[in-house]
């Protein structure tokens, strides 16, 4: 079966900006996002129901990580072929399906399963999202679309985190899968609507056929290439060291502080407020630093909140901190991402898919090595290992960034 790979026409870049399809991509990222993190400050009260380590609940992370890695690339040819608006609304449905089998999970193995296919569904989500984006919007405008559309998954994250602590504490963990569920619902089902008013008004593309040994062939070229092995060891080693560290950051404050778990996943949630602040000032930042300032600055940021959480003497400093992770977290990860979209011209969708893939499976390694250390000796040396990682990757990322001519 041959792959159709979409290109759009001429006119669709002098079409007015679709604002409300933006929004409900907004959404969906919002409740993408929402869904992958919001399992973070749940670990110990899963671990207790279903008499487990924290370790070993941290499988229920681990699981979505694996599947949302793994089907970037399988939702990119689907929407090639389906269409992306179409493919982001399914998988936001299916995404929801998902989440409704964790509620009714009887075992830790059994929420593993559901969180497998939660992972599946919802890596579609980001990527068509982005990629419709990028068919629908004039080259011109599409930063500012962009721009708009970010705060969308920034908000999602700091909501996962924040409403999964918090109705965990009052309602339990099952009725957070629950309003996951029922987001995701919800916001599919404004997308089918969408779908439906659209449904004259599709882009109409210049197709190109693409088979599947084309594909592998054209990944194995991008993967020959210097600089985009560069990136892609970047962006895993980056996933690896943040995203494994702040998995056990909740369980962190709540064995080791005795905060609540609805303290602990608020604390959590300024992890995206970092993130918006970065959003808000980016432009200023640039200017001001450029690509490898800022990506160097970045990890210094990290590294210095990553040490002082380690040796935190009050829980009073880890709003702070954690916002201060966030901040540096997105002026590295930035950078990453905008050398990620030009690392390969020719072949930027698949690119961008190799990416994410790469960041997701850092994030699962470095869950995985975490969740080892974490049940033999805390959290601490979790957080001393991101601190010292984290600015040497951005020193060696950003000196290759100018090295390469890309700035």
């Amino acid at each position: 079966m041959l792959v159709e790979q979409t290109r759009p026409a001429a006119d669709v870049a002098r079409a007015p900006i679709p604002w409300r399809a933006v929004a409900l991509l907004s959404l969906a990222a919002f409740a993408s996002a929402a869904s992958i993190r919001v399992a973070d400050p749940l670990l110990p009260a899963i671990g207790s129901e279903f008499s487990v380590s924290t370790g070993v609940a941290a499988n229920v992370v681990i699981a979505f990580s694996i599947t949302y890695g793994m089907f970037q690339l399988v939702g990119g040819l689907i929407g090639d072929r389906f269409g992306k608006f179409r493919t982001a609304t399914v998988a936001t449905l299916l995404s929801g399906f998902g989440a409704l089998l964790c509620v009714y999970a009887v075992s830790i193995d059994a929420l593993t399963l559901a969180r497998l296919a939660s992972g599946a569904a919802a890596a579609a989500i980001m990527p068509m999202a982005l990629a419709w984006i990028g068919d629908s919007v004039d080259f011109e405008q599409r930063q500012n679309v962009l721009a708009r559309f970010l705060p969308g998954q920034i908000l999602g994250v700091v909501f996962g985190q924040a409403i999964g602590g918090v109705l965990a504490e009052f309602m339990g963990w099952r009725s957070v899968f629950l309003v996951i569920a029922g987001l995701q619902f919800a916001v599919g089902a404004a997308m089918l609507f969408e779908l439906w008013l659209r449904r004259k008004a599709e882009t109409k593309s210049v197709v190109q056929e693409l088979g599947p040994v084309a594909l592998f062939k054209r990944m194995g070229g991008l993967l020959r290439d210097g600089w985009v092995r560069i990136v892609l060891a970047a962006v895993f080693i980056e996933g690896f060291a943040v995203f494994g560290a702040m998995a056990f950051l909740a369980s962190y404050l709540q064995l080791d502080y005795g905060l609540s778990v609805g303290g602990a996943g608020v604390v959590v949630a300024t992890f995206g407020l970092g993130g918006l602040v970065f959003s808000f000032t980016s432009q200023r930042l640039l200017d001001w630093l450029g690509a490898a300032g800022l990506a160097r600055r970045g990890g210094l940021v990290l590294s210095i909140a990553f040490g002082l959480l380690s040796v935190m003497p009050t829980v009073w400093l880890a709003p702070v901190l954690t916002a201060a992770m966030g901040l540096g977290f997105y002026m590295l990860h930035n950078t990453l991402q905008v050398s990620a979209t030009q690392m390969a011209p020719e072949a930027r969708g698949t690119g961008v898919a190799i990416y994410a893939s790469s960041l997701f499976f850092g994030q699962t390694a470095g869950v995985a090595a975490a969740a080892f250390v974490f049940d033999r000796w805390g959290a601490a040396p979790v957080f001393i290992a991101a601190s010292v990682i984290l600015p040497i990757l951005a020193s060696w990322f950003a000196a290759r960034l100018g090295s390469s001519g890309e700035r």
